[in-house]
């Protein structure tokens, strides 16, 4: 059972889409009941799953389950949105997980939250807040993944991206892209514990994967 936090989000239902169609059975987590009909007919179970919510209202959705996809994001830049969404509600999310008993846990980024000074300042807040709960999931007992998403674009996936501990500047991938990493990073072992900056390239996504250095 796979867990999709912010499934209603554009990245999110690229995920849950791409998870089912490859079997896994998947719950398509949303901040609200208003949102589940965004992710019917994806191929998961709707279920609410609010970061900002009760704790143990998560730990009762993760239950079960044997791995979390974070793909939650604030909806506002605002500095108060983003750090109640991508910093305390992904940390919130994280001890849920533990509390849960969830194995792997694989957390969408970005680019330069490993290094927020050096990012675009426009969106620096949510460098930062990515950042700091990036941090408490290497810190977590639970297997992880940081995947540091470079700028996000609707264009039509390729199936090929770049990948490595760092890239240097910055770049764009498609979310259909994303989505296929993080189907990728659930059989390839060099995912596991590590964080990795992707971004659109050259390389099949599984080869880019297995050559992680």
């Amino acid at each position: 059972m796979i867990t999709v936090l912010g499934a209603s989000g554009r990245t999110g239902r690229h995920v849950v889409r791409l998870l089912a169609a490859r079997g896994h059975t998947v719950r398509a987590g949303v901040r609200s009941y208003q949102r589940l009909p965004v992710v019917a007919g994806l191929g998961g179970s709707p279920v609410v799953a609010d970061l900002a919510a009760d704790p143990a209202e998560l730990v009762d959705v993760l239950v079960g389950c044997d791995v979390v996809v974070n793909c939650a994001g604030a909806a506002d830049p605002a500095p108060e949105a983003v750090n109640l969404i991508d910093r305390d509600g992904a940390i919130a999310a994280i001890r849920s997980a533990e509390a849960a008993s969830v194995r792997r846990y694989l957390q969408l980024s970005a680019m330069f939250a490993d290094a927020p000074d050096q990012g675009d300042r426009t969106v620096r807040s949510f460098l930062y807040a990515k950042q700091v709960s990036d941090t408490v999931l290497r810190r977590s007992s639970l297997v992880w993944t940081v995947i540091r998403l470079a700028t996000l674009t609707d264009d039509p996936g390729t199936g090929r991206v770049s990948a490595a501990a760092h890239l240097i500047g910055p770049g764009r991938i498609a979310r259909e892209d994303a989505a296929a990493v993080v189907l990728g990073c659930l059989t390839e072992p060099r995912t596991d514990n590590r964080g990795f900056d992707v971004r659109a390239g050259s390389t099949a996504v599984a080869a880019a994967l297995a050559a992680l250095d």
